[in-house]
């Protein structure tokens, strides 16, 4: 039986990729979990992750913002970041957390868009991270949703997927419900054609999930289509829902994997109560999701209900 995973993060250059990964990781790690499941990065991925997020959290000290810039070396091209996830002390489930470099999906021919094809061929959940403050500053957008012909190939290849739209960089316009109304709009407008696609498809499911990746740095204005945001002084570094986007992509691994399950595995499992510890596990694990996401397509694949 295979135990691995593939998960695939796209988006342009300067979306937030690395914050975004960085920010989930420590987030859901320090976490009370009560579920009996335990996310583990392996020892490079760790290392890596922890710098950035103390990259991260030294710029954020600051008492004005600079933009970050890369938080890591190495991720021009692809990068693989391995993880596994641990059920009452033993391995599980092995995942690969592809991070794509922008620039990859423009490219449209060389080696490394190859191997983003090969990688989005074996992922099962694509998460699409979108730059708010460019998705609702037309005049300054920066965003490029991944084409039709790279995903409808893989969406209709006969697995469930689940994509995953993270909109970042949008602590502005997650203040009140009217600025909430005017994002959703946006990006219901600039991604139609993929959500039409998305519903037609009953293997596919999609959740729209804005997260605050700072919390305190907030979009003001466009200057000669350069977005500009300020740290707000009153403001505390304070992440919200970023560890969502992990929760729902890490539950549908879940989910997926005990469906793959051979008949005689299933037997053993039911032999010694193995499954219904599972399931337990899993009910809990997902009752931490948020329920309040617009969701596309078919529901029931992130339905996680007890046996």
């Amino acid at each position: 039986m295979a135990n691995k995973t593939v998960i695939i993060m796209v988006g342009p250059d300067g979306v937030g990729k690395t914050t975004l990964l960085a920010t989930m990781y420590h987030e859901l790690s320090q976490l009370d979990n009560r579920s009996s499941f335990e996310f583990v990065a392996s020892k490079d991925t760790q290392h890596d992750l922890e710098e950035a997020y103390q990259k991260l959290s030294n710029i954020i000290a600051q008492p004005s913002f600079t933009p970050t810039g890369p938080l890591l070396k190495g991720t021009a091209g692809l990068v693989e970041r391995q993880f596994e996830i641990r059920f009452l002390g033993k391995k599980e489930l092995d995942l690969v957390f592809c991070d794509i470099a922008g620039g990859i999906l423009g490219a449209k021919k060389g080696q490394d868009f190859e191997e983003f094809q090969a990688k989005l061929a074996q992922a099962i959940v694509i998460v699409n991270v979108i730059d708010g403050s460019a998705l609702i500053e037309q005049s300054a957008n920066k965003n490029v949703p991944i084409e039709y012909e790279h995903l409808l190939p893989i969406l209709t290849n006969g697995k469930n997927h689940l994509v995953l739209f993270v909109i970042t960089k949008c602590e502005t316009w997650l203040k009140n419900e009217r600025y909430q109304e005017k994002l959703v709009n946006a990006f219901e407008t600039q991604y139609a054609m993929l959500i039409q696609h998305i519903e037609k498809l009953e293997n596919v499911v999609g959740i729209l999930i804005p997260v605050k990746t700072l919390g305190c740095v907030e979009f003001t204005h466009v200057d000669s289509q350069k977005i500009i945001f300020v740290r707000k002084p009153n403001l505390q570094f304070k992440p919200e829902h970023i560890d969502q986007p992990l929760r729902y992509a890490l539950a549908f691994a879940l989910l997926e994997h005990n469906q793959r399950r051979t008949k005689w595995n299933k037997f053993m499992r039911w032999l010694w109560s193995a499954d219904l510890a599972f399931q337990q596990a899993l009910t809990d694990f997902a009752e931490a999701r948020y329920r309040s996401f617009k969701i596309y397509g078919n529901t029931s694949l992130i339905e996680v209900t007890k046996q």
